[in-house]
């Protein structure tokens, strides 16, 4: 009898013991699956709110542009929001384009109760207590609540008033026999006191040999024009830059000498082991190479397959290969890898036997870039011994 009792309270003890487990179990996971749930959403809305606010900075635009009052002589800035986004102007400074410093030099030319702007609303600025007295090259930069920074354009002043500069001479400068896709930039800097407008042209050439001229403000002095193709000097035989004195020499003709495009074959490099045992495997990768000599870039079009035979036991040889995308653009002296081979080798029987890779000429085809031409591979085989 005694022993039936003890039985029965170890059995009650168990109960109660499992029932306190499930609950400090809920205890602790019930609350903490809740902040996990409460953090989780707060991450969601702050990740959300910061898309929202990254897409409506990138989104504004505003044109910044400077204006001088017909009647009170008086500086102001007319802004134009052309975005799809309501911006809220949050600052406004005067920059002293010379020494590259504030006008005032103790802070903002404007801050405060400065305009909202909705889309498509413009507004104007006083800026004329900013700059009274100042004499020199100066432009506007406006800040906005999101960040972004706009920029007027520099306008000249005397004692705090706008001066339309007129400029005497106009100086030309072509650029002949351009290369399609390019980016040319034309410098024209002053040597001494001389003044010109604008100080930079850029261009994207879009067809091959296109000319273009363009026609700079100048005024009397010596100049450099300098010409640079995607950000490289250009070598010409007249020499580059070119040193003018105007009003002597208006005019400068940078003559780029591209010459006939021939097409040229491309060199085949086959990646492969000189030898390999038997019941193995290895990959293959082929690459192709423009030479350096070549005078345009290349799209591939078409690549076919590599043959590869061998005179090892029927059935003892597999492989795979696989061709690369086309499309891409290979440039000269860039190689690129067009394709990649799995191969297996089984039981050679006796003797050295060989397994040979060969790429056919004409297997890798494309198209010149600027002329339209056809390219096409050179022939090259490559053999590897199964040992």
């Amino acid at each position: 009898m005694c022993k039936k009792n003890v039985k029965r309270k170890i059995g009650i003890s168990a109960v109660a013991g499992g029932v306190i487990v499930i609950a400090i179990f809920f205890m602790v996971i019930v609350p903490l699956v809740l902040l996990m749930q409460n953090s989780y959403a707060i991450f969601l809305n702050e990740s959300n709110s910061r898309r929202i606010f990254d897409t409506d900075r990138i989104s504004e635009s505003l044109t910044v542009e400077v204006s001088q009052d017909a009647m009170m002589k008086e500086l102001t800035l007319i802004l134009s929001n052309d975005g799809p986004v309501n911006i809220r102007i949050v600052r406004v400074w005067a920059i002293d384009v010379a020494r590259q410093a504030s006008i005032p030099a103790e802070g903002p030319c404007l801050e405060g109760d400065l305009p909202n702007l909705p889309p498509g609303k413009n507004s104007t600025l006083n800026v004329q207590t900013c700059v009274s007295g100042f004499t020199g090259i100066t432009h506007f930069l406006v800040v906005t609540e999101r960040g972004r920074i706009f920029s007027s354009n520099k306008v000249h002043l005397r004692e705090g008033k706008l001066v339309d500069i007129v400029f005497p001479y106009t100086l030309t400068v072509s650029i002949i026999n351009m290369k399609k896709g390019r980016l040319y930039e034309v410098y024209v800097t002053p040597i001494g006191n001389g003044k010109v407008s604008p100080e930079k042209f850029t261009h994207k050439a879009t067809a091959s040999n296109e000319n273009v001229t363009v026609a700079f403000g100048i005024f009397p002095g010596n100049y450099s024009v300098a010409l640079y193709e995607n950000g490289k000097l250009v070598q010409v035989p007249e020499g580059n830059p070119q040193l003018i004195k105007v009003p002597d020499n208006t005019a400068v003709v940078f003559v780029l000498n591209r010459g006939p495009i021939v097409s040229l074959s491309f060199d085949v490099i086959i990646l492969a082991p000189n030898r390999v045992k038997e019941k193995s495997s290895f990959t293959v990768e082929i690459d192709i190479q423009l030479p350096i000599q070549a005078n345009e870039s290349v799209i591939i079009t078409s690549i076919g397959d590599a043959s590869i035979t061998h005179n090892l036991p029927g059935g003892q040889l597999d492989y795979d290969c696989s061709a690369s995308p086309t499309g891409f653009l290979i440039s000269p002296g860039e190689r690129k890898t067009v394709m990649m081979c799995s191969i297996w080798v089984g039981e050679k029987g006796a003797g050295v036997k060989t397994i040979t890779i060969s790429v056919p000429q004409r297997t890798i085809n494309g198209v010149g870039y600027e002329s339209g031409n056809s390219y096409t591979n050179k022939a090259a085989s490559d053999e590897i011994k199964v040992t």
